[in-house]
């Protein structure tokens, strides 16, 4: 298997640390050898963030038609985005669907077959699945994400194969292409099954391609005529938006995910509760979850500013037993003691921000001021 660094120079306004020069590293490129397809597929990974510096697994979002750069590096912005406060950190992987891999229709032909559709699952469940779960840490939550003519696959892999993924993205499903089969295959699909624990998200633009706008008003009112139990699904128009909406990926997320958001009305939780809740969330998902570690920061802050500091000191204990590499919010846990009047706590705190960081000049300043 060859392995090619990914590294896109991109004409975009960045942080003030990057120069016209430097580079944005987003991913890798891998290939695999496809038995499935008859030949060599190419995949591009990009890990969270905090990979490198722990060893729990994360879920995998799996996005077809990665080889447009403009496809993966959106894709790759918003899952950052959006972990960093409301949803699980994840691994992408994008599918460069040329070559061998640039056939999935999901159409039947003549003799009311789906073999490209079999031969592309084929290659996902035998192939590509087992080989990021072979390289990567990752959990069995999986999500398949597709648009356009891809969008029909994704339909396809649930009609058909709906053990393998967890939950679907459809962006601008050109369902149009065999609207009587897929219609059909779906009113099935939901009364054969009474209990679906899969969650579904579809968006189209106002100004959609007429093969996505002519049939979608009907597939809504068969996902709305009978839903199986379990079954968590959402299809909207987005106003003044094309084919393929740019947001689509961030809309499904934000869906499938939204318990994981702390809202105003979750800041008002005691610890217990915000527990409680994450737990929930974990057992449902079947993998860990936890409330962000900038969220707690951001609310243990709040109530040492508003003096409860008894109360930000608990959630800062909570806050650092999920997040014990984070030096900055020991920093904040450090000044939190010292409001407090409890200078030797302040002091281990402020040392434990610089074994993480010891160019943390924050806690070496505090260190100096209250005596080391």
């Amino acid at each position: 298997m060859k392995y090619i660094l990914f590294a896109m120079t991109c004409s975009l306004m960045v942080q003030a640390t990057l120069t016209a020069q430097e580079s944005v590293i987003i991913g890798q490129v891998k290939e695999i050898n496809s038995a499935a397809l008859g030949g060599e597929v190419r995949y591009h990974v990009h890990l969270p963030e905090k990979y490198a510096g722990t060893d729990e697994p994360f879920p995998v979002i799996y996005l077809i038609n990665a080889q447009s750069t403009a496809n993966f590096a959106n894709a790759c912005a918003t899952v950052d985005n959006l972990s960093s406060e409301r949803i699980p950190d994840m691994i992408l992987v994008g599918i460069s669907n040329t070559g061998v891999a640039g056939n999935y229709w999901s159409c039947p032909d003549d003799s009311g077959q789906l073999k490209p559709a079999a031969r592309f699952y084929r290659f996902l469940e035998e192939e590509l699945i087992p080989e990021i779960n072979k390289n990567y840490r990752t959990t069995p939550y999986k999500i398949l994400a597709g648009q356009s003519n891809s969008g029909l696959y994704v339909l396809n892999n649930l009609l058909f194969h709906p053990a393998l993924f967890d939950a679907y993205v459809l962006a601008s499903p050109m369902l149009g292409w065999c609207p009587g089969f897929l219609l059909n295959e779906t009113r099935k699909f939901l009364d054969s099954n009474p209990v679906l624990n899969k969650r579904l998200y579809v968006d189209y633009g106002e100004l959609d391609y007429i093969e996505v706008l002519d049939t979608i008003q009907e597939f809504e009112k068969i996902l709305g005529r009978k839903s199986p139990e379990g079954f968590t699904w959402k299809l909207e128009m987005i106003r003044n938006d094309g084919h393929v909406p740019y947001a689509s990926l961030h809309n499904a997320l934000l869906f499938f995910f939204s318990g994981c958001t702390v809202t105003p009305e979750m800041r008002k939780f005691s610890i217990a509760q915000m527990k409680s809740h994450f737990v929930g969330l974990s057992k449902a998902y079947g993998f860990t979850v936890q409330p962000k570690g900038d969220v707690l920061f951001d609310m243990a802050l709040n109530l040492k500013n508003e003096k409860k500091v008894d109360e930000a000191i608990e959630w800062f204990r909570y806050l650092v037993s999920l997040y014990p590499n984070t030096a900055i919010y020991y920093y904040g846990f450090g000044l939190t003691w010292v409001q407090k009047g409890d200078l030797t706590s302040a002091k281990g705190c402020f040392k434990k921000a610089l074994e993480i960081d010891p160019e943390d000049a924050r806690s070496k300043s505090m260190l100096e001021k209250i005596g080391n």
